[in-house]
């Protein structure tokens, strides 16, 4: 997990909400991460962050995993179209959505359910400290699961064009791990702390890391040394101590022999373990056939 904190969208177009939400937030942490609660007071501004702030490159994911918006603001189902907007607009599938009102009349609970893809509905008098951290915390968990494996999967695909050749992979490797680090302008996003590399043949083929290839591999071979996690039944192999991880992929007869090595800001949690495991295993595949 790279990430420096969590990013939380709150619309709503009353200025107290948005104050009191962010001071019941301000000590919120997801996988021992801080949050970062974005506001807009409209649906206008909220479009306009998630279009600048929270976009990221790649279609449908943005860095907000979680958003809060109200019903009423500069019409009285404003929020509801913002949900509209995210939903088919954006072609973000991914984001938690929680609707909030003041005024459940104006937008019944279960026809808002039934018509709008959203994750929740709560109404400001529910909107209690304890009940926004729970939906915090699950809202981010499942939208960051959700949006790790899109991203993995984009990236898989991205390979597949370079795959007649392992110096093309290896670039193609290594450019992917930069451009995640990027924001769409090319500027370097301080949200996030890539630091990946891919080992074969002791060499450093690929990735994004700062200190070196002597230095990955001196941290590769301590880590290695640690009793790994058995990850399949062909050998494959997690290492892990502290923010410091590293995937063996075991050589067979359909992949190569793979380390992939990350540090990231807090301990992986087991779901990035799992989905990591499986986007090596096909990085080995393409490596093994590629010449």
């Amino acid at each position: 997990m790279f990430n420096t904190q969590f990013d939380i969208l709150f619309v709503d177009d009353e200025e107290d909400v948005l104050n009191v939400s962010k001071l019941a937030m301000r000590n919120f942490k997801v996988f021992g991460l801080p949050v970062k609660v974005h506001t807009a007071k409209s649906k206008a501004e909220a479009i306009n962050l998630l279009n600048t702030t929270l976009a990221t490159r790649v279609p449908g994911l943005h860095l907000a995993t979680v958003a809060f918006i109200d019903v009423v603001m500069e019409t009285d189902h404003a929020g509801l179209e913002l949900c509209h907007y995210i939903r088919e607009d954006l072609k973000n599938k991914f984001m938690q959505l929680y609707v909030r009102t003041g005024q459940p009349g104006v937008a019944p609970e279960r026809s808002v359910i039934d018509r709008y893809d959203i994750n929740g509905y709560i109404t400001k008098v529910d909107a209690t400290e304890d009940k926004l951290y729970t939906l915090v915390k699950t809202g981010v968990r499942d939208g960051y699961f959700m949006g790790f494996s899109v991203a993995l999967h984009e990236g898989l695909y991205g390979l597949i064009p370079a795959s007649d050749s392992r110096q093309k992979l290896a670039e193609r490797l290594t450019r992917l791990a930069a451009a995640t680090q990027a924001d769409p302008k090319g500027q370097r996003r301080e949200s996030l702390d890539i630091r990946i590399c891919h080992i074969i043949d002791d060499k450093m083929v690929a990735g994004v890391w700062a200190e070196g290839e002597q230095s990955a591999l001196k941290l590769r071979d301590r880590l290695r040394a640690l009793r790994g996690i058995p990850l399949s039944a062909t050998g494959d192999t997690y290492f892990g101590e502290g923010n410091d991880s590293l995937i063996k992929i075991a050589a067979s007869p359909e992949n190569a022999e793979v380390y992939f090595m990350f540090r990231g800001t807090v301990p992986p949690p087991e779901f990035e373990i799992f989905l990591y495991h499986r986007y090596q295993r096909s990085i080995a595949a393409l490596w093994k056939r590629a010449k």
